[in-house]
């Protein structure tokens, strides 16, 4: 009897270290090939436990007319110069119950931003975008994305500049 009480009293002492290594875990965090395998964004802690990802690969890097692929859509004249390829797309993510809720993704083809959210799921991540009500919106399945021979666009120890 006494066994199993210290047993449980460490079992007990433990489950804070558990829950977060399993939280740890879950943190979609690295680099993510979209659904189409068109994009991979670097998903990356961007300060106050919040999330953010940029485009840091793009498989059309110029249109069909051949000329860059620039954010002319932007409803900020200001960045209708600038390159998809590098763009923080996903801000303000934070983490609730195991899922990553109450962020933004910009589209840059539209250049609407919408509600995001993400959850993880191994080494897939389900991305929903929506307007307003999660219901009313569309979840793609993105993969860990393996970086070995790809140009990337964007030098991921830039994050935040």
């Amino acid at each position: 009897m006494m066994i199993r009480l210290i047993l449980a009293a460490l079992l007990i002492a433990a489950l804070p270290a558990v829950s977060e290594l399993v939280a740890g875990e879950r943190k979609p965090t690295g680099l993510w090939l979209t659904e189409k395998q068109g994009l991979i964004v670097d998903i990356y802690e961007c300060g106050e436990g919040r999330l953010c990802g940029r485009t840091v690969w793009m498989k059309k890097m110029v249109g069909k007319d051949g000329a860059p692929r620039l954010d002319v859509k932007n409803p900020d004249p200001a960045l209708r110069e600038r390159h998809w390829c590098g763009i923080e797309v996903i801000t303000g993510l934070a983490e609730k119950d195991g899922r990553w809720t109450g962020g933004k993704v910009y589209d840059p083809k539209t250049g609407q931003t919408f509600d995001f959210e993400l959850n993880p799921a191994g080494e897939r991540l389900e991305a929903r975008g929506y307007l307003g009500v999660p219901l009313l919106g569309k979840t793609e399945v993105w993969t860990r994305a393996e970086p070995e021979g790809l140009a990337l666009c964007y030098d991921s120890d830039q994050k935040g500049a």
